[in-house]
C-alpha cells in the first residue's frame, strides 16, 4: 500500500517508520493505520533490518492520535466501526508483534492512538518537549482493553487510571518518573539517542533479542511457566550459529561477529 503519509526508511540495518502528516500533527486516518502494519510487516520480513524506530518527521508532534475528522464515516455504522477497530488494532499488533527491537522516538504532542502505538514499541526515546495524553474521557468512547492493559504495565493501575479518567496531559519529566518513557533527552537530542541505542542492539545476538522478546510476550499474556514457543526458543539456545560464535569470539578475545536473522 502507497501512503505518503507514513514511510518506512532504511539506513543499512536500522530502519525508521515516519509519520508525515505535519499539517495534522501526524492524526492517524485509517489508510494511515494500514500504512503503518504493512512497514512494520515489511520491516519484520526483511531480513537486513534488525530494528526498527518509530517516530514523526518533525519534532512539533509524534502524533496527535487517531484523525477524529473521520470518526462519522468510520464510526458511522457498526460495521464500519468492527472494520475500523481491526484496522486501528492490526496496526498495533504488527508493532507489538515484531520479533525485533521497536524504538519510539518521541517529541511534541504525543496523543491517544498516538500514544498507544508508542506502547506497543519495546522502548519510548523521548525529548523535552514531549507531551503525553490519551482523551477517551474527552470523547465520552472506551479506551481499548488491550492497550489499557500495555498501559497499566508500564505505569501501573493508579496512573493508568489517572490519565485515564482525567484526559490529563502527561508532560516529559512526569512520564519519566512514571516509567511511561524509557529515556529523557534535551529538546532535539532524542533522535541521536535513539540510533545510538539502535546501533548497539544491532551489534548485539539477534536470536537472544528474538527469545528475550518471546519470553516477555508470554510474561506479559499472564504466563508464569514455559509456553510452547518459549521451549522450542530454548532448545535452539546452545545450537544457533550466534553462540557458536559469540563462544569463538570469547575465546579469541574479540568482537563477536552475530548472523542470527
Amino acid at each position: 500500500m502507497s501512503n505518503d503519509h507514513v514511510t518506512l526508511v532504511r539506513d543499512g540495518e536500522i530502519a525508521e517508520l515516519v509519520l508525515n502528516r505535519p499539517e495534522k500533527q501526524n492524526a492517524m486516518n485509517r489508510a494511515m493505520w494500514l500504512a503503518i502494519a504493512e512497514h512494520a510487516r515489511a520491516a519484520g520480513a526483511d531480513p537486513q533490518v534488525r530494528v526498527l524506530i518509530l517516530r514523526g518527521a518533525t519534532p512539533q508532534a509524534f502524533s496527535a492520535g487517531a484523525d477524529i475528522s473521520e470518526f462519522k464515516t468510520v464510526h458511522g455504522t457498526p460495521e464500519a466501526a468492527k472494520d475500523y477497530g481491526e484496522v486501528v488494532h492490526g496496526a498495533y499488533e504488527a508493532v507489538s508483534s515484531l520479533d525485533k527491537p521497536t524504538i519510539a522516538m518521541i517529541a511534541g504532542n504525543c496523543f491517544g492512538g498516538g500514544c498507544a502505538l508508542t506502547l506497543c514499541c519495546d522502548f519510548r526515546y523521548a525529548d523535552a518537549t514531549a507531551r503525553f495524553s490519551i482523551p477517551p474521557a474527552n470523547l465520552g468512547i472506551a479506551y481499548s482493553f488491550k492497550e489499557t492493559k500495555r498501559l497499566a504495565d508500564l505505569v501501573g493501575p493508579s496512573k493508568a487510571k489517572e490519565m485515564l479518567f482525567a484526559a490529563r496531559v502527561v508532560g516529559a519529566e512526569e512520564a519519566l518518573r512514571i516509567g511511561l518513557i524509557d529515556q529523557l533527552f534535551p529538546a532535539g537530542e532524542a533522535p541521536a539517542g535513539a540510533k545510538a541505542f539502535a546501533a548497539t542492539l544491532v551489534e548485539k545476538s539477534q536470536f537472544t533479542i528474538k527469545a528475550v522478546k518471546a519470553y516477555m510476550r508470554a510474561i506479559t499474556s499472564g504466563a508464569d511457566a514455559d509456553t510452547p514457543d518459549t521451549v522450542h526458543i530454548g532448545r535452539q539456545a546452545y545450537s544457533n550459529e550466534d553462540y557458536r560464535e559469540g563462544v569463538r569470539a570469547f575465546m579469541e578475545k574479540r568482537k563477536p561477529k552475530f548472523t542470527y536473522r
